[in-house]
């Protein structure tokens, strides 16, 4: 199984306890492990980077209804570090 994988099955096997205590918070799984619950993707995000470099690592709403998948080449940037200079 890949890491990927590894992280999409511990997301699959905590499901029910996310949904229950952190309904629509966003969630970070790094080699199969839970990493945190964040209120919103930019600081889960901006936490995954610093934390796990490139990756790969999973990032997920929890209680949405359907994942979103990125290409393993994007890479985020936190909208505070975008200015008028760098569009």
């Amino acid at each position: 199984m890949s890491i990927l994988g590894q992280d999409i099955s511990a997301f699959e096997r905590m499901r029910a306890e996310l949904e229950a205590r952190h309904p629509r918070a966003w969630v970070l799984f790094h080699r199969g492990q839970y990493v945190d619950v964040f209120e919103d993707f930019e600081t889960a995000a901006s936490i995954a980077v610093e934390r796990f470099d490139a990756g790969p690592y999973l990032i997920r709403q929890v209680g949405a209804a359907s994942a979103v998948q990125l290409p393993g080449g994007m890479v985020f940037t936190p909208s505070h570090a975008i200015s008028s200079s760098r569009l």
